[in-house]
């Protein structure tokens, strides 16, 4: 019952990890991430239950999928209770981000769309944004908490993009979806750069999430054939990792 999602344990933990420090980690930071792990494995589960993992699994692996759902369910609640009520009054509004964000990608699961191009936009933004609450639980400023979640929201949408151009060339399909994931990439980086530049976020932002935007934006233009992506998966997981590394030197 554990989600065959690997790159998702990343989209969640480095994220969370490097919110803990930017700042100082606190029990409240702890609970939230704990809640939220909860949240990310209750997901398996629910699609076996749902039949998504094929009717004869559902069968078979009913009472199992059952007991993992609930009990991953109470952990998320209680340990999201106990972060809530540790976090300073005064930042549980951050808490509104990730919240607003896993109701957005909830339909694409309901629908069973979460393997489509925004259907992962959607689930990497959930789960990169828990980092906001986690950095402002761990004392960091509104402004490095934001800068932090930013900048591996734009990293995750940028490699979505990228990897898909590559699904696209085995479909077939890599003409239209490659000049529309150029653009699409290069506009973040324009944004997040116009954004720092304006003073909304900090520059740290856009330097973070250059190694993930870049490695993408390669990807997309070279289009390399679909047997290096286990390569190409290792290469983000180490931009992913840089941007979590110069966030905290340059935030913290």
């Amino acid at each position: 019952m554990i989600p065959r999602e690997h790159g998702a344990y990343g989209q969640l933990l480095v994220p969370a990890l490097t919110a803990m420090a930017i700042g100082r980690p606190s029990a409240a930071a702890v609970a939230l991430v704990a809640a939220a792990a909860a949240v990310f494995i209750a997901h398996e589960p629910l699609l076996v239950l749902l039949g998504r993992r094929g009717e004869r699994v559902r069968r078979d692996e009913r009472v199992r999928a059952t007991a993992w759902l609930l009990a991953s369910a109470a952990t998320a609640v209680a340990t999201g209770a106990i972060g809530t009520l540790l976090l300073p009054a005064g930042g549980r509004w951050a808490l509104l981000v990730p919240a607003t964000l896993a109701c957005i990608a909830a339909p694409s699961i309901a629908l069973g769309r979460e393997r489509t191009t925004s259907g992962e936009i959607a689930a990497a933004s959930a789960l990169a944004s828990v980092s906001f609450p986690v950095a402002i639980a761990s004392s960091a400023t509104a402004e490095a908490a934001l800068a932090c979640a930013l900048a591996f929201i734009a990293g995750f949408i940028a490699a979505t993009l990228g990897v898909r151009v590559i699904v696209g060339r085995a479909q077939r399909r890599v003409d239209a979806g490659r000049g529309v994931a150029i653009g699409a990439i290069a506009a973040i980086v324009v944004g997040l750069a116009v954004l720092a530049v304006s003073r909304v976020v900090l520059p740290a932002a856009v330097w973070a999430a250059a190694p993930v935007c870049m490695v993408a934006l390669a990807l997309a233009v070279v289009v390399p054939p679909p047997r290096y992506l286990r390569p190409i998966g290792w290469t983000l997981v180490a931009a992913t990792a840089l941007t979590g590394v110069i966030l905290v030197a340059a935030v913290r």
